[in-house]
């Protein structure tokens, strides 16, 4: 069976033709992610840029709060402190970013422990610490400048925004639970 060049011809411009379509969908649903993590974004919170050395003397704290378990719940407020700092960062974050992750990150660490001070609990000195991990692996990244950045993923961004806004509404439910064991 002999193939027409028409035939080659006609396939390869239907096989063009497909790969710019789904082109233009991946393109279309990258940007619905993007807008997306914009409209995640936590209400009422004044954005500031991450700063590096303030995010490393929050790690090296939270890192010692770590080895010594018991003094957590005397610095809970250092602890809001820094949830608030986080929180400003994550809000001036370009979305997909390690800024956004890092900032993320130590939100979570930092209510992790506030957890723990509350209810002490092998599993939320666990949460801090994988927390405190991934945020120094990406500050790590972030001032490394002969590292190669991985790629950040749109729903990667995505996902650090709907965590962001999770604890936002964890750190709420702290409050109160601060306030009623006063």
């Amino acid at each position: 069976m002999r193939i027409s060049g028409g035939f080659v011809v006609t396939a390869l411009v239907a096989a063009g033709f497909a790969l710019y379509l789904a082109g233009r969908d991946t393109t279309s649903s990258f940007d619905a992610v993007n807008a997306a993590g914009d409209d995640l974004r936590e209400t009422g919170v004044a954005g500031n840029e991450l700063e590096v050395e303030t995010a490393t003397r929050m790690l090296n704290l939270m890192d010692g709060l770590l080895e010594f378990p018991d003094d957590v719940r005397d610095h809970v407020q250092d602890l809001r402190n820094i949830a608030d700092t986080a929180a400003s960062w994550a809000a001036a974050a370009e979305p997909a970013s390690r800024e956004l992750h890092i900032a993320v990150c130590l939100r979570g660490a930092a209510g992790a422990l506030r957890a723990h001070a509350l209810r002490p609990s092998d599993a939320h000195l666990l949460r801090a610490r994988r927390h405190l991990d991934q945020a120094r692996s990406s500050l790590e990244g972030l001032t490394n400048v002969d590292s190669t950045p991985p790629p950040h993923l749109a729903t990667d961004g995505l996902r650090d925004q709907m965590q962001n806004l999770e604890q936002a509404q964890r750190e709420k439910l702290q409050e109160v639970d601060e306030a009623l064991k006063r």
